[in-house]
This record gives C-alpha cells, structure tokens and sequence, in this order.
C-alpha cells in the first residue's frame, strides 16, 4: 500500500473545494463563501501547475493509478 502523497492530498483538496463551490453556486445566497472558495482554488490549482484557462473553466484533469494521482494534466 502506497503513501498518500503531496499531490493526492492537494487534488482531493482542490476537488472538495470545487464541488463546495458547485454547491454554493447552486443555492445562490453565499456570495461571499464562493468568492472565498474560488480564491482558494485559484491559489491551489496555481501552485498544482494548472494553466490560466484551466483554473477558469475548472477543466482540472490527472493521471491515476489505483488511488493515487500520478500527475496532472497541463495545458
């Protein structure tokens, strides 16, 4: 069994952080949550090495093995 790594952590953090997002957006009445939230996926997907495009359309994509992320897919 492998070590959850750096970047396994930091994907399942950023895939919680977009689908908080997604719900938020959805309810409407937590402007202030989801401007919160998008600056921190903005600010974690910079670090990941996801291009410009990719944080703004949220198209984050990664290679996996098992459970475990192998590297993400850039621009």
């Amino acid at each position: 069994m492998r070590r959850t790594t750096q970047l396994d952590k930091q994907w399942s953090e950023l895939m919680f952080l977009c689908e908080k997002e997604s719900s938020c957006r959805q309810q409407g009445n937590h402007p202030k949550l989801v401007k919160l939230i998008a600056s921190q996926i903005a600010q974690l997907a910079e670090q990941m090495g996801f291009s410009t495009r990719q944080i703004e359309t949220r198209e984050f994509r990664a290679e996996r093995e098992g459970q475990h992320i192998l590297r993400i897919a850039t621009d």
